[in-house]
């Protein structure tokens, strides 16, 4: 690993501050280079560049300040990180789409024109999203103003805040969502562990649950605020190695990566790295004889927990979850209904339903019956 790129978001009053203070002192001891880009609505806020009070910004007006000034603390950040010899962090106090949750939709995408920007290429600036619930959700008690005096929201517009910020981030494929279940030092202690487990040193660890689906409702799914993406994907095994060359498009937004899993003698987690590649790369490694598997993707959050639904072109349903240990307790949504847990079973893996899929006979329907 060179550099990771994490973006911390959430509502106000979440405990970022004292996350940022406990991931520098925890990975600058292991020999990071820990670069922190702070939020930039505070520091203009703080400078006197207002979206209220007296001699008040207009708000959309506000927000572009705040993305120029973000987009220039980043770059800095990342021109710091490719001339530095250890390997690095760029921790970031809040992401670019947090704007998203300030302005309308028709004022969101004027801005996206003045940038000349993609919500998509935005979002995946970043390799880790971390998304912490505010203290206005679950301990009422401990939300307070007195320590950042450019807070100014309610318990309940903090709520709202919370609500509208991380619908700007579903759709990335590395959202954490940590809430207040149980005590803030666990709070920040998961947050820690969250980023150990991008990090290729220790390896990345995935410990991903798949559910084969029975039914969905889907009146009620509907009702969640879903983000939707179409992919497709070829897969190229080589010993236990597996590699994922996918195209995925978010609207009329594309992206291309190549994930990498290598399966570890531990049961149910594999060894996971992904990288962004070029239109050009995902092309040139596919095989025009061979059919991609495609599917429709639907991200939400249910419960604190970020979960994908995926919903195969050959009708196969299925809902993925990760978590961060192997007795980590789901909650299901309660409008799917599960069929049965495939976590273990390898047919449900991407090489094998990839090898189904270009089988001699293509009798798929057949394969995923029991």
């Amino acid at each position: 690993m060179k550099k990771k790129k994490i973006a911390l978001t959430g509502g106000p009053c979440a405990g970022k501050t004292t996350a940022i203070q406990q991931i520098e002192k925890e990975f600058t001891e292991k020999g990071y280079q820990v670069l922190i880009v702070p939020e930039a609505a505070t520091i203009l806020i703080n400078s006197g560049i207002r979206p209220f009070g007296n001699f008040a910004l207009d708000t959309v007006e506000f927000q572009k300040q705040v993305i120029t000034l973000q987009l220039t603390l980043e770059q800095l950040a990342e021109e710091t990180a490719k001339q530095s010899k250890n390997p690095t962090i760029i921790l970031c106090d809040r992401g670019i789409l947090d704007d998203k949750a300030y302005v309308t939709k028709k004022e969101w995408q004027d801005l996206l024109k003045d940038f000349s920007a993609k919500e998509f290429d935005l979002m995946n600036r970043y390799d880790l999203v971390i998304h912490l619930r505010t203290a206005a959700l679950g301990k009422e008690e401990f939300y307070t103003l007195d320590n950042n005096s450019a807070r100014t929201e309610t318990a309940e517009e903090a709520r709202e805040k919370d609500k509208k910020t991380l619908e700007g981030w579903l759709g990335h494929e590395k959202l954490k969502i940590i809430g207040n279940e149980n005590s803030f030092e666990d709070k920040i202690n998961q947050v820690v562990k969250e980023i150990y487990g991008v990090l290729s040193k220790p390896y990345p660890i995935q410990i991903q649950r798949k559910y084969l689906v029975e039914k969905i409702d889907i009146d009620k799914i509907e009702k969640e605020k879903l983000v939707k993406l179409e992919i497709e994907q070829y897969v190229i095994e080589s010993g236990n190695v597996e590699y994922i060359y996918r195209r995925t498009g978010k609207e009329k937004e594309e992206k291309y990566t190549l994930i990498t899993k290598i399966d570890t003698e531990i049961n149910n987690e594999r060894i996971t790295t992904k990288r962004n590649i070029s239109e050009e790369e995902y092309y040139s490694n596919l095989s025009k004889e061979e059919t991609p598997i495609t599917k429709t993707r639907y991200c939400f959050e249910y419960q604190n927990s970020y979960f994908r639904l995926d919903i195969f072109n050959n009708g196969l349903q299925m809902l993925e979850v990760e978590t961060t240990s192997s007795d980590e307790k789901i909650q299901i949504p309660k409008f799917i209904e599960i069929k049965e847990e495939v976590t273990n079973d390898t047919n449900y893996r991407n090489a094998s339903l990839y090898k189904k899929l270009n089988s001699p006979q293509k009798d798929i329907e057949k394969t995923f019956k029991k």
